[in-house]
């Protein structure tokens, strides 16, 4: 594989981050979103991952092969644009099930380096 450029791999450091505090967050419990403080710091995640993700090069994109294209910056744009729009059913389906592809895909990714 080719090496990742640096920006990318600073943008999938950023995902990483994120989909590791959702899981502190959340601990794995669709409960924890009731709190709207966690609630609110689950957007906050899933938008750094959004916007991260919507910055790294379309070679380094498909290479998250667990990503439709243009998901996660669609998912954001939602939050941010049309927040009256954001299910909890949505987030707690992202969270439990992208969230944790998506860490471990970009884990992979950064590990080729």
């Amino acid at each position: 594989m080719t090496a990742v450029p640096a920006r990318d791999a600073e943008r999938l450091r950023h995902v990483v981050d994120a989909c590791e505090r959702i899981h502190r967050y959340v601990g794995g419990s669709p409960s924890a979103l009731d709190d709207p403080r966690t609630f609110d710091a689950v957007l906050h995640c899933l938008t750094v991952i959004g916007e991260a993700l919507a910055h790294v090069s379309d070679a380094t994109y498909a290479r998250l092969g667990s990503l439709p294209p243009g998901t996660p910056k669609a998912q954001r744009n939602i939050i941010v644009h049309e927040y009256w729009r954001v299910s909890r059913e949505v987030v707690w389906a992202t969270v439990d099930d992208a969230v944790p592809r998506l860490l471990d895909d970009a884990l992979q990714v950064l590990s080729e380096q």
